[in-house]
């Protein structure tokens, strides 16, 4: 590791070199004409950074690269503009002495190499990637602050990351402060060096969970305050608190599969003097569901402890408690998710037992489903536990559209002939569809015309609305939403399969049109969380069926 930083340090200082000694090359003129390109690129690109990171965050696959592409990209154009820009304007230099250039021109040209590498330093830091960038950590949880974000230590000679923070967060509440109102860097994105290096990325999976969210994959589900909270001694005692509960949903999961959130990743943002940097805290405990119902109650003091949904589940919701005198006495203003920053309304002050009511009573389960005589009973094979691709025999050298991991399909569009019998060598045979650990996948027959449950032409079909989900809903009250469908096509004799773990098939309108005649096969694929039991099904809020399938 300490090799690793080594390297690190000699790339960043050697870039900045390289780009002072060319610019001292140039002339002291044409150096302070870079300069103030390179500040001026900067402030826009900071300008600009949250506006075009959201939009990045909209492109699927590219949205864990969101942040740092968001500041990088526009500053490289910016910068070409502006350099393009002054060539043309500017085309003549002044001559100075030689050693006024070097010298003048040798200063100038290394704060623009710091400023550029600070940028790109921060860019690269708010990319996913491992939690140490090329070694260096900076500001993690660590078993030595018992869980808790701290700063690991130095290790970088020259912190071209903070310096430049600091620098345009200066800017941001001065000279180039915004005209009306009062954000700034400074308030609203505090501390930005220890979120690039490295609290952004220090999360799951060493590192390698999402680091960005889909702004609207997030709701806020309540701001409280107690001045006196009675936590657990373990957790702090008696303290003030700020609890911030957050809805999250399957969108914002890793792989669609699961939520994780550590401490690192999700902070307040609290209010500031003009000019001054905003206070920040990070929270000391979380409450969510239980898989076996009930909500629990856990601190943040170990670094394998994470914010984690049920798995299988399509939401979560999760209260976080934040101590309150780390907030240097001022309101809380903002919460920040994993980069998604979200205003925070009026808050709501309870006492003691109030606060304790509030996060333990609120999940994200709803009302818990009850028998409907009226209703039919689904069971047999129009529902049942199994991630099976049958009829069809597939290898992994042939799947057009489809993504596989150990011969168990992921995700993606395909359509295969139906090949009963066809057979495939043992080794590439798909044997299914994946199943995340701790889930199982159900298997729901939607058949048009053949299904017991009809979703087509019926009353609560017109009812609900073509934008309405088909839900599963166990016991419990939680909702599981499907993921992807099996169309058998008797007509073609092919088989179109979809699988889309992140957004899913959020309405019944997505589903594919089948022909009132009855010929096609069509089945909704769900995950379910193993232990839960499903007991009805509900085209959106309204109940079309009663079930009793216990998934193990």
């Amino acid at each position: 590791r300490r090799s690793v930083i080594i390297v690190l340090n000699l790339l960043v200082l050697g870039l900045a070199a390289l780009i002072a000694y060319w610019w001292a090359s140039q002339g002291a003129f044409s150096a302070l004409l870079h300069l103030l390109c390179v500040i001026a690129a900067g402030v826009l690109a900071f300008a600009v950074w949250e506006p075009v990171a959201v939009r990045v965050l909209g492109m699927g696959a590219l949205s864990n690269f969101a942040w740092g592409v968001g500041l990088l990209a526009p500053f490289a154009l910016f910068l070409f503009v502006l350099r393009l820009a002054t060539d043309r304007l500017v085309p003549a230099n002044l001559n100075f002495p030689p050693m006024v250039n070097y010298l003048v021109g040798g200063g100038l040209g290394a704060a623009a190499g710091v400023i550029t590498m600070g940028i790109v330093l921060i860019s690269a830091g708010l990319l996913q990637s491992e939690r140490a960038f090329m070694g260096y950590s900076g500001w993690i949880r660590s078993s030595n602050s018992q869980g808790r974000p701290s700063d690991t230590g130095g290790g970088m000679w020259v912190p071209v990351h903070t310096l430049v923070a600091d620098f345009f967060g200066t800017l941001s509440a001065g000279s180039f402060a915004p005209e009306t109102g009062s954000a700034s860097l400074r308030n609203r994105q505090p501390n930005l060096d220890r979120v690039a290096m490295s609290l952004a990325r220090d999360g799951a999976h060493a590192g390698r969970s999402r680091v960005a969210l889909p702004p609207d994959s997030i709701d806020l589900a309540g701001v409280v305050f107690s001045p006196a909270a009675a936590l657990p001694a373990a957790i702090g005692g008696t303290q003030p608190v700020y609890a911030v509960g957050l809805t999250v949903r399957q969108t914002a999961y890793d792989q669609g599969v699961q939520f994780r959130l550590s401490s690192s990743q999700v902070r307040l943002i609290g209010d500031s003097a003009p000019g001054q940097t905003a206070p920040t805290v990070h929270p000391i405990a979380w409450t969510a569901d239980l898989p076996g119902g009930g909500r629990g109650l856990f601190p943040f003091d170990d670094t394998s402890h994470y914010v984690t949904s049920v798995p299988g589940q399509q939401q979560v919701t999760a209260w976080l408690l934040f101590p309150g005198k780390d907030l240097a006495g001022t309101t809380p203003r903002f919460v920040q998710v994993k980069g998604v920053r979200v205003a925070l309304p009026q808050l709501e002050q309870v006492d003691a037992t109030g606060m304790i009511a509030k996060v333990m009573g609120q999940g994200g389960a709803g009302a818990a489903p009850t028998l409907d005589p009226s209703l039919r009973t689904i069971g047999g094979n129009d529902i049942r536990v199994t991630n099976k691709i049958d009829p069809l025999q597939l290898s992994t050298n042939d799947l057009p559209g489809m993504r596989e991991s150990d011969g168990y399909l992921t995700e993606g569009r395909g359509t295969f002939p139906r090949s009963p019998g066809v057979r495939v060598n043992r080794s590439l045979q798909v044997k299914g569809i994946l199943e995340p650990e701790g889930t199982r996948i159900i298997r729901l027959n939607i058949s048009r015309g053949k299904s017991p449950l009809n979703i087509w032409d019926s009353k609560a079909r017109e009812e609900a609305g073509d934008s309405a989900g088909l839900l599963l809903v166990d016991e419990q009250g939680r909702t599981f939403s499907q993921f992807g469908f099996f169309w058998e096509r008797r007509n073609d004799s092919e088989v179109d399969i979809v699988i889309d773990p992140v957004k899913g098939i959020p309405a019944v309108g997505d589903f594919p049109s089948l022909s009132s005649s009855g010929v096609d096969d069509l089945y909704a694929l769900y995950r379910v969380s193993v232990g839960s039991r499903i007991k009805a099904i509900r085209l959106g809020e309204i109940q079309i069926a009663n079930v009793d399938l216990e998934v193990q």
